[in-house]
């Protein structure tokens, strides 16, 4: 297989595993979780705005009376998502200057 090709399963490999790091994380910090909060956030008593989420970077935080907040993403999810789309940037970058090359 030439460097070009190689370089181009990249640009479709890396979004993909992107792709499934972030869906791991969505099931992962329970946004589609039906129960109550109570029920996956059970450390604390928690705040009146018990919940914030930010969908980039992926964030599911319990906010606890106390002040306290505690993230239910796993914590490898959005600098793994990051790193996968920063190779599919250069992946992308290297096919077109291969390509425009001779």
């Amino acid at each position: 297989m030439n460097t070009v090709a190689r370089v181009a399963l990249g640009m479709v490999a890396a979004p993909s595993a992107a792709v499934a790091v972030y869906l791991h994380g969505v099931w992962a910090g329970h946004f589609l979780d039906l129960r109550a909060t109570s029920e996956y956030c059970p450390a604390k008593p928690l705040d009146s705005t018990s919940t914030s989420a930010d969908w980039l970077p992926l964030r599911h935080l319990c906010r606890y009376a106390d002040g306290t907040t505690t993230d239910l993403v796993p914590a490898y999810v959005n600098p793994i998502v990051f790193l996968c789309l920063a190779v599919a940037v250069a992946c992308t970058a290297l096919t077109l200057r291969s390509a425009r090359r001779p």
